[in-house]
């Protein structure tokens, strides 16, 4: 009795590690593709980073009129800007090849009470900064979504000099 059930602890082990074998011997998913694309997030990171944006489209609709928000990416863990009146910076984290996360958004505390509605866009930006989970990024447009849906859109800032 005691020896059928010390041959069934092992017959029971070797049968798991067999399957152990068998599995390790499957193909293994191709994890190329991810690789290529992370790297090529990296690559296209240096020029989202050195360029200084100027948001056109929050949630579908342009900003007010006599109002610039823009911000910047300083390296891999910040961010800075201007929201309309008030100054912020951010901190922020990427994931694999499109994702973005920004953390606690820290700003002035300035009142501007010109343009009419500044304060309040102000306040719409740091909500949607702050819901961001991905990017799509092109030379002349930078995307940010939420949720799959595209809620702030920025484009290169070109600063014209003023005569």
């Amino acid at each position: 009795m005691i020896f059928t059930g010390i041959a069934m602890v092992f017959a029971t082990a070797f049968a798991g590690g067999c399957a152990d074998k068998k599995r390790e011997l499957e193909p293994r998913p191709n994890t190329r593709p991810m690789v290529t694309e992370i790297q090529q997030a990296e690559q296209d990171w240096i020029w989202i980073s050195a360029e200084q944006w100027s948001l056109v489209s929050i949630d579908g609709m342009s900003p007010i009129e006599d109002s610039q928000l823009r911000l910047n990416f300083k390296q891999h863990t910040w961010l800075e800007g201007d929201a309309g009146c008030n100054r912020f910076t951010a901190s922020y984290t990427r994931k694999a090849e499109a994702g973005l996360k920004v953390d606690e958004i820290l700003s002035t505390r300035m009142f501007c009470a010109t343009p009419p509605g500044v304060m309040q866009q102000e306040a719409r930006f740091f909500s949607l900064l702050k819901s961001v989970d991905s990017y799509h990024a092109e030379p002349d447009r930078l995307d940010m979504l939420s949720d799959g849906s595209i809620v702030l859109t920025f484009e290169p800032y070109i600063e014209i000099p003023t005569p």
